[in-house]
């Protein structure tokens, strides 16, 4: 007993430098009495030297911060100045997922409502979406609608589920008064979507409740895809396993309790903007973190965006005397993108210069306030095809009340003007979920946009944008994609509100870095022939970018061959279809050709999905392109 207790004591002093609570109440303990067994020290909750315990990694995550979120404040705030006669059915409404100890234990307790004046006066209720909350949900209704917006149940059974069959019941009875159990619930998308499948309720203009809006569903836009057949769960991507044995406790001593897998407690999502904001201001927020955490944190989701969120492709031709760019924007996670609360943009910075570095075309650049240049007025519709530089391509869900105009206001919030967020392949219109999770806007109309020859779920995108030409010119273009958590039209209405929780959010906002995020770049260039036009044009081979790309299954290839052709002595023409290894899947032609303009069709059914490569080869010249199959 005495060697327990001093090994308690040491990790309480390494911990208090940022020291989470201790204190509990009815149902819930602090996660700084969590910490004091499941901390990374020597061989355990260490990997290759790292500490990887859940609350090094926990205790920087905005799940840790939910309640001290300086920009939430500020909206509940605002929804309150707003509709005061409503405040009590607003806080308890946004307590209910972002102060689930507060909330949830005053409730039990018998109080009817959760006020932010009780969650700013409660250290246990500002530790966030803690360690006892989650792993205390019951498996009963997760996954079912009676479990949607927070409603997960909590009993007073004093049991905490956790991954791994038959763990040791003793210290952590002993010492929090919770007996572990195992449970294979915690693993599951279904005990994420409790709080991230969230439907609030919107008023009409005589100030009553009228209906219920889809805050955020990204549960649901996962069921409508290919990753639960896959078995990739929320879990997968957000809590990365490491599959080396990980002794997970440091009690008792003589106890070595190795398990695998186990699930890294970082939960990386996209809210970059809004923890380096915390790590700029962090007495001021009062978070528990350090900067060093914050930092780790912060890479996590830089990684996440980076390389786990997009993937592109970039196309280049030039036609009737312009050049035609394609981008395909292809949707790596498990849910719409950007997902979330409808505040996130994704948008399309693409530029064209020339060898002199003269800027040609550019569309979707920012000013100094990380506002994008050339919006229109009221909201930027989507688009298909883009001809202009004030054209941009963003992708983002635009509110709407009941009146059909721009809302920033979720009380107001009946449904959506335009929602063009990219959604996860396999999404379909067909799917029970849909009627919550649809496409609205120019992009239900958009056949390259979730398409792919004209079958939905392709989870991608395609932009075309088109460019005068200028002859014998040497042209490079490059498409990165941007991303911002708050969009600055959002805090210019929050400025129209004189709130203590707003005007200290505002003062951090003010001296924050307001530039986009850049996900992912990529770059191409083209050569811009002598002479323009359809006869110059056939003043020489041309092979031109195939159409749909991407295709599902069917795809056509168009060339030309030159009007000056020696027709007596040309060689034969060939046309084939490669894989990524130079393999030859299929001539489409071997033949000499007459002069003119041609178009072949390329099947690839028996394929799977990928990217190949098609090659016009005759007499001395050849050109290759890339395709890209989507099933």
């Amino acid at each position: 007993m005495k060697i327990y207790f001093i090994t308690i004591f040491f990790v309480v002093v390494l911990s208090a430098q940022n020291q989470l609570p201790t204190g509990s109440n009815d149902l819930f303990s602090g996660s700084g009495n969590c910490e004091s067994c499941h901390t990374g020290s020597g061989s355990v909750l260490t990997f290759n030297g790292v500490d990887i315990s859940p609350v090094t990694h926990w205790r920087s995550s905005m799940m840790a911060n939910s309640s001290k979120d300086p920009f939430w404040r500020a909206e509940v705030s605002e929804e309150v100045q707003e509709f005061p006669q409503l405040q009590e059915l607003i806080e308890s409404t946004c307590t209910k997922c972002h102060s689930p100890m507060g909330y949830t234990n005053e409730i039990f307790s018998g109080g009817t409502s959760y006020s932010i004046n009780q969650l700013k006066q409660d250290t246990l209720a500002n530790d966030g979406v803690s360690c006892t909350l989650c792993h205390q949900v019951q498996p009963d209704n997760l996954g079912s609608q009676s479990s949607y917006s927070g409603n997960y149940l909590i009993e007073n059974v004093d049991e905490i589920y956790g991954p791994y069959q038959n763990p040791l019941t003793m210290p952590m009875v002993g010492f929090v008064g919770y007996t572990p159990v195992h449970s294979a619930h915690v693993n599951q998308s279904e005990l994420c979507a409790a709080c991230h499948t969230l439907f609030t309720p919107y008023i009409d203009n005589n100030g009553q409740i009228a209906g219920t809006f889809p805050e955020q569903t990204p549960y649901l836009e996962w069921k409508n895809s290919v990753y639960p057949a896959q078995e990739i769960e929320c879990q997968t991507c957000h809590m990365p396993q490491v599959f080396d044995p990980i002794d997970i406790a440091l009690l008792p001593p003589w106890h070595t309790e190795m398990r695998t897998p186990f699930w890294q407690h970082k939960f990386a999502g996209a809210n970059n903007f809004m923890l380096n904001l915390i790590k700029s201001n962090i007495d001021s927020v009062g978070t528990t973190s350090g900067a060093e955490n914050l930092d780790s944190t912060i890479s996590f989701t830089h990684k996440s965006l980076m390389e786990q969120s997009v993937d592109l492709e970039l196309t280049a031709n030039f036609s009737d005397d312009s050049v035609v760019v394609d981008l395909g924007i292809l949707n790596l996670s498990g849910h719409k993108i950007p997902t979330g609360i409808p505040f996130r943009r994704m948008w399309v910075h693409i530029k064209v210069i020339d060898a002199e570095n003269n800027i040609i075309f550019e569309s979707g650049n920012w000013d100094e306030n990380g506002e994008i240049i050339g919006l229109d007025e009221n909201y930027e519709p989507h688009h298909n095809l883009i001809t202009e530089n004030s054209q941009v391509q963003v992708y983002e869900s635009i509110m709407k009340n009941v009146d059909d105009e721009v809302t920033y206001t979720l009380l107001r919030a009946e449904s959506f003007l335009k929602d063009n967020r990219i959604p996860p392949k396999g999404f379909t219109s067909s799917h029970f979920s849909y009627d919550t999770t649809a496409i609205y806007g120019l992009a239900f109309e958009d056949m390259n946009f979730n398409r792919a020859g004209g079958t939905e779920g392709s989870g991608m995108d395609v932009v075309t944008y088109k460019f005068p030409a200028v002859e014998e010119k040497n042209y490079t273009i490059s498409a990165e994609i941007c991303y911002q958590t708050l969009t600055p039209r959002l805090v210019e209405h929050l400025n129209e509100f004189d709130t203590p929780d707003i005007n200290r959010f505002l003062e951090m906002y003010n001296q924050a870095d307001k530039m986009p995020f850049l996900m992912k770049k990529i770059e191409t260039s083209i050569n811009i022939p002598t002479g323009v036009g359809e006869e110059s044009n056939l003043m020489g081979y041309k092979l031109e970018q195939n159409y749909p790309n991407p295709f599902n299954p069917v795809t056509k290839i168009k060339f030309s061959v030159p009007l000056n052709l020696d027709t007596q002595n040309h060689s034969s023409l060939q046309l084939s279809v490669y894989d990524l290894l130079g393999k030859e899947l299929k001539t489409l032609i071997n033949k000499p050709m007459e002069p003119g303009t041609y178009e072949v069709e390329f099947d690839g059914s028996g394929l799977p999905s990928g990217v190949y490569y098609y090659r016009l080869t005759a007499g001395e010249f050849s050109d290759i392109k890339k395709l890209m199959l989507l099933k």
